[in-house]
């Protein structure tokens, strides 16, 4: 009955996509690619496994149109990721995101956007629903540099518990238009909420941390896992251009600090990416 659920979600998000295509002809597609890579992917305290992967992704795409002081927004996003290493994280996505756009005033801009994702990961465990909902303000502090705030709830029910997770974040971000075609951010984000842990054994075998906690082995991995409540902190960098009207290209690094009981886990995270709009 639950991977039923599942089934009958996706097929409604696949529905939803199929009928903005054919209603919201104004809306436009973008589509892209980008290499990245993580250096602690299985969010390890010590001796983190890194791998480098590529995504593809499609997106359907609309936007305020800036004619009016209440407006509507869509993201529906179909992606796909290919990992080097560990295979079995390899994973297919499909998001759906509507939201309402406000604007006060001519430098402010707030968006409340609600969504829901369907994931299917090679490793099925690791598979999952999660739904949430975005509330984001953005202000022009100068003509071409802009702030902005946001609080993102989000709530990812997996195939397996230990993979779950609900997790509130709240995060902040600066940004420069150095050219009509050029920009850079940086931002910080704070988390808090659920999050999985490999968990490390010494040459005894016996576990070095987690230890009261319920374990799941893990075959993607090939380490014992635990799920237990942390606090993130994330801080990127990144920068975008615009080589043409369509055509596109972003770089993006972040530095992330994952502490809870077990321990601190850190790690690097980037991409490099190119993208068409249409």
């Amino acid at each position: 009955m639950r991977n039923e659920k599942r089934s009958i979600g996706i097929v409604c998000l696949f529905l939803g996509i199929i009928l903005l295509a054919y209603t919201q002809a104004f809306a436009g597609w973008e589509t892209g690619a980008k290499v990245g890579f993580d250096s602690n992917i299985d969010r390890a305290v010590n001796d983190g496994k890194s791998d480098s992967y590529l995504t593809a992704y499609l997106s359907l795409l609309k936007n305020p149109s800036g004619e009016s002081r209440v407006d509507w927004t869509m993201a529906a996003t179909l992606e796909g990721t290919a990992l080097a290493k560990i295979s079995d994280l390899d994973y297919a996505s499909l998001t759906l995101a509507p939201g309402l756009t406000f604007i006060p005033h001519r430098a402010w801009t707030i968006n409340l956007s609600p969504f829901v994702q369907a994931k299917a990961v090679v490793d099925s465990d690791q598979s999952a629903i999660a739904f949430g909902g975005k509330l984001s303000l953005r202000q022009q502090i100068a003509k071409d540099v802009y702030i902005g705030e946001y609080y993102i709830y989000q709530d990812s029910r997996a195939n397996v518990d230990t993979y779950s997770f609900t997790e509130n974040s709240i995060g902040a971000f600066l940004g420069v238009n150095w050219t009509r075609s050029f920009f850079t951010e940086i931002g910080y984000e704070f988390s808090r909420g659920d999050s999985f842990r490999t968990i490390s054994t010494t040459s005894t075998g016996v576990s070095t941390i987690g230890r009261g906690k319920s374990r799941r082995y893990s075959t993607a991995f090939q380490e014992d896992v635990i799920r237990e409540q942390v606090d993130r902190q994330a801080i990127g960098l990144s920068a975008g251009i615009d080589w043409t009207k369509s055509f596109f290209s972003h770089v993006a690094y972040t530095f992330t600090t994952t502490r809870g009981d077990s321990g601190t886990a850190i790690s690097n995270s980037g991409f490099i990416g190119i993208g068409y709009r249409f």
